[in-house]
């Protein structure tokens, strides 16, 4: 992870890429592949697993086509970033999913190099390339990939689960769909997916709380214990979607701040409320629902259901 000035130049040269404005002009495409899922799911019928019918795919196909990746290759990209965030392998096995995904990125980025096209890539290439390097084309890429379907995936699934076994919160959202985003802030703020805490180094002597922490020292940040902290919000542990859009860190905070927050929030405020509306009976069934153990964000590995 870079920080200023080098996070600064870089930031500066992506946000544009995802600016309310620039989300807006994906919304169409965006509505365009959902629809298309919940299509599959009605066509094939009940049973379901929501996490590789919907969940997983949804995501993955807006970051593809966003970053120029071949929709074809999601699944081996998908292997590798669910070993390279399983804490439970081996760190040989999870530095060599690494290795695979930056040789696979630098592919893409040689290919955007030769002929830049319409996507993130081909943008990066023809605006900035004089100030991009090669790598730092790869580093970013190889982030946006990860980073773009693995949080979005697992916050369907989570939230699907977490609205199911919530029904007063479901039958509010039916009663009045206008509650859709605040329920999507909610939902981020109660499950933290990112939940096992990122590592930062400071850069100077601070005080938190009344502890003094000494400049260079190791400090974990936990999201979901900021986001469950009784002094910001009453009554934390209860997922209350009427508390309205009260704010959170779930996309972190200051300089690092999720770049792709507003991708993020218009898949899922499209996504949530489109999925419930098609299937009103929408219910688990089946064996229970497999969450993921040991990995960097939490989520679901199948999540059975039926309508």
């Amino acid at each position: 992870m870079f920080d200023p000035p080098e996070h600064t130049r870089l930031r500066r040269m992506l946000t544009p890429e995802f600016t309310m404005r620039r989300m807006r002009r994906l919304e169409p495409r965006v509505r365009d592949i959902v629809t298309a899922h919940l299509d599959a799911m009605e066509a094939a019928g009940p049973p379901a697993d929501l996490v590789t019918s919907f969940a997983l795919p949804i995501p993955s196909l807006v970051i593809c086509e966003l970053l120029g990746v071949p929709y074809e290759d999601r699944a081996d990209f998908q292997r590798r970033s669910g070993t390279m965030l399983d804490l439970s392998q081996p760190v040989e096995r999870r530095a060599a999913a690494q290795l695979e995904s930056r040789a696979y990125m630098s592919e893409l980025v040689g290919r955007a190099l030769k002929d830049p096209g319409d996507d993130l890539l081909g943008m990066l290439v023809r605006e900035h390339g004089d100030d991009l390097s090669a790598d730092e084309l790869v580093g970013i890429g190889s982030l946006l990939l990860l980073a773009g379907h693995e949080t979005t995936s697992n916050m369907l699934g989570l939230g699907t689960l977490a609205l199911l076994r919530h029904p007063d919160q479901l039958g509010l959202l039916r009663k009045e769909p206008e509650r859709w985003g605040a329920a999507v802030e909610e939902l981020l703020r109660w499950l933290s997916i990112v939940h096992s805490g990122t590592i930062k180094v400071t850069t100077t002597e601070v005080e938190v709380s009344g502890v003094r922490i000494p400049e260079g020292e190791l400090v974990v940040c936990a999201l979901p214990a900021a986001n469950r902290d009784p002094a910001f919000v009453p009554d934390p542990e209860r997922l209350d979607i009427s508390r309205g859009e009260m704010g959170h860190v779930a996309f972190g905070h200051g300089v690092h701040h999720c770049l792709g927050a507003p991708l993020a929030r218009m898949e899922m405020t499209i996504a949530f409320p489109a999925l419930f509306e098609r299937f009103p009976g929408l219910r688990e069934e089946g064996p229970p629902a497999e969450f993921r153990s040991f990995n960097v964000v939490y989520g679901l590995t199948s999540l059975p259901v039926a309508w």
